[in-house]
Formats: C-alpha cells, sequence, structure tokens
C-alpha cells in the first residue's frame, strides 16, 4: 500500500465511529487533512478498497473492515468482503523484496 492509502486509512480510523466502524469525511475535507490533491487521495481510498480494508457506504461515509474495527459494522451494510492482499507482480523491485522477507517470516500452516 502507497504512503498515501496508509495516511487516508489513518484518518479513517481516527474518524471512525466506535458502534459502526463508519468514518465520515469527504473528498475534499480528507484532501485538506492529509494536504494531499483529490487523485492522490483517490488512489489511496482505491487501493483500501482493492483490499477491502474500507469501501463507501454513501457519499462521504466509508465502512471501515470489521477486522480492523474489532468487529464492528454499520447496520445497513449486508456483506463484508473479504480482504485481498495486494498482487506482488505489481510491486516494485524494492517491495517485492520486502513482500518476500515478511511473508518468509509467516507461519505456514498445513
Amino acid at each position: 500500500m502507497s504512503p498515501t492509502g496508509r495516511r487516508v486509512l489513518g484518518i479513517l480510523l481516527a474518524l471512525q465511529d466506535p458502534d459502526t466502524g463508519t468514518a465520515h469525511i469527504s473528498q475534499d475535507e480528507m484532501c485538506a487533512t492529509l494536504g494531499a490533491t483529490k487523485p492522490a487521495v483517490n488512489r489511496g481510498f482505491r487501493e483500501l478498497r482493492q483490499c477491502a480494508l474500507a469501501w463507501l457506504h454513501k457519499r462521504g461515509e466509508y465502512q471501515l473492515h470489521p477486522l480492523i474495527t474489532g468487529g464492528r459494522l454499520a447496520t445497513t451494510v449486508t456483506a463484508v468482503p473479504d480482504i485481498h492482499p495486494a498482487n506482488p507482480q505489481h510491486l516494485t523491485q524494492q517491495r517485492r523484496q520486502r513482500f518476500a522477507a515478511q511473508t518468509a517470516n509467516l507461519p505456514h500452516t498445513t
């Protein structure tokens, strides 16, 4: 995930409703908070959607995945997507090396 994607996630986590796991913020507010451009913020949101860590619930309202909010969901959400890790083939060589080192440390299950 890009640095902007991590920053967007951090803002959403800071703003989340403790009962529902939703965060209310407009794109303009996110841009102002991060000091980033709309295209950069959009890329950050897209990364979160692709990984299923957060998704747009309705305009200005984002739902965070229950695994990162302690199991909380808005009552109007019907389905929770599976979390999808990024495809390592799309990463730069440096990121591929970091990805390989991190996955080498994961426990193997049978």
